[in-house]
């Protein structure tokens, strides 16, 4: 098996460390790696912080592990090594009418990934995470016993490796629901909101009736353009709803096109000055819209623009994801928001979504609203960022990991009170001399050594 010495970071390129990697293609190389190192799986890195870092052991990639094994095309199920992404999924099975019933703001996240993170999109507060549609899984543990989890097999083990951030094993494959539907095509309906009161009337409104719901939030206007917006709702289209012109595309293979960041843009450029007009520009040129919008530039924007990390500078950047109880939703981020403000902060990508109920030991949602705005990595930066944890803790909230590069340990077993002790229980059944370890885990308290 090969190695290789190079420093690693997350999406968002903070923090950075060095760290000993390789790509085992098979069963009988992980349980190697196991007897002598703390290994950490990694997809393709799309965590924000150190989630998947590993500067005490090794990194252990699954991107050799990428086969699909079965698809029953009456049903939807497929079972899949934990290598394959979701831009493998889509190009193989939207042209025969199936879809991920849920799928984060990216498709280029591993299965494997997308379970130990518990990934959820626009339609959660309808349906759920991916946890929803995991029928099953096979994880290589510590002792080197492979086990199959579900909800009704070693149902402990199962909801503590979802969202457990790859801390409980290495998932080796697993077996997921698609979605049925008739074209690759979203409706989409635009609403272009004055402040922020009235962008929680609409996401309140709207709700019940669209499957997707997420809204854009201008984080600098201040006066009665406060917390102004762009509410986007969305229902899958089926085929007989599209203009011809559509109709007929859906019929053909999608072929993406791509632009790039080539270099890291200065950090001097990313200020206050800039983000307001980026942020202003958006709101100014947003119309009140009804059409139909590709699957992939509706779920996927970003995507089309290869390393957009690159505009946050060497020094990278933090996301902030919070999720706040539902009854003071609205108050918790009218104060998290004005504390950016108060800091100079500002945010290019700032979106809030109504979250629903969800299973799972540290999963990250619950019933509420979710908050997630992109701060460059400089002087403030991190001080702001907790004193956003105290608002978020002070409202019953927390943020989410996979995300996250900069909780302490007794901030997160605030946040994850009740919830990591007994996840902790199975940690130490299935794995008690921490050979699965991050320097996440060993950051807030997951991991002993």
């Amino acid at each position: 098996m090969k190695f290789e010495e190079i420093e690693l970071s997350g999406f968002g390129k903070y923090p950075k460390a060095k760290c000993k990697v390789t790509r085992p293609p098979g069963i009988f190389d992980i349980n190697e790696l196991l007897k002598n190192n703390t290994v950490i799986p990694r997809g393709l890195g799309r965590s924000y912080g150190d989630a998947s870092l590993n500067d005490k052991g090794v990194v252990s990639e699954s991107l050799l592990m990428n086969r699909f094994i079965s698809f029953d095309e009456e049903t939807g199920i497929l079972k899949c090594e934990a290598g394959v992404t979701y831009k493998d999924l889509l190009d193989t099975f939207v042209i025969r009418g199936w879809f991920p019933a849920v799928t984060p703001g990216t498709k280029y996240v591993t299965m494997g990934g997308a379970i130990a993170s518990d990934v959820h999109g626009k339609n959660h507060h309808k349906i759920g995470s991916i946890s929803s549609f995991v029928r099953s899984f096979r994880i290589l543990t510590a002792s080197g016993e492979i086990i199959e989890c579900s909800r009704e097999n070693n149902n402990g083990l199962f909801w503590a490796t979802v969202g457990g951030m790859g801390l409980t094993g290495f998932i080796l494959d697993c077996e997921i629901q698609l979605k049925k539907i008739t074209s690759p095509y979203i409706f989409n309906k635009a609403i272009k909101l004055g402040n922020l009161d009235a962008l929680f009337d609409k996401i309140e409104e709207y709700s019940d009736n669209y499957h997707y719901s997420v809204a854009w939030i201008d984080v600098v206007a201040k006066g009665s353009s406060y917390g102004r917006g762009i509410l986007l709702l969305g229902n899958n289209a089926e085929i007989n709803e599209l203009p011809e012109k559509l109709k007929k595309r859906s019929l053909q293979k999608y072929i993406e096109k791509k632009i790039s960041v080539p270099f890291e843009i200065p950090f001097n450029t990313l200020n206050k000055l800039t983000v307001s007009l980026f942020n202003a520009g958006i709101y100014l040129t947003a119309r009140n819209t009804e059409d139909f919008q590709h699957y992939d530039k509706y779920f996927y924007p970003l995507d089309f623009v290869l390393d957009w990390n690159h505009i946050y500078s060497k020094s990278g950047l933090i996301q902030y994801q919070l999720n706040v109880p539902l009854e003071k939703g609205k108050e918790a981020i009218d104060k998290v928001l004005k504390k950016v403000v108060s800091y100079g902060g500002g945010s290019f990508l700032a979106v809030i979504k109504k979250m629903g109920n969800q299973e799972g030991i540290l999963s990250f949602p619950f019933e509420g609203y979710t908050l997630s705005m992109d701060f460059p990595v400089r002087k403030g930066t991190i001080e702001m960022c907790r004193e956003l944890d105290k608002i978020v803790i002070q409202y019953g909230g927390r943020t989410y990991l996979t995300k996250d590069s900069i909780l302490d340990e007794k901030t997160f077993k605030q946040m994850y009170s009740g919830l990591w002790e007994k996840w902790m229980e199975i940690k130490i059944k299935y794995d008690p001399d921490n050979k699965f370890s991050s320097n996440l885990g060993r950051r807030i308290g997951l991991c002993l050594s």
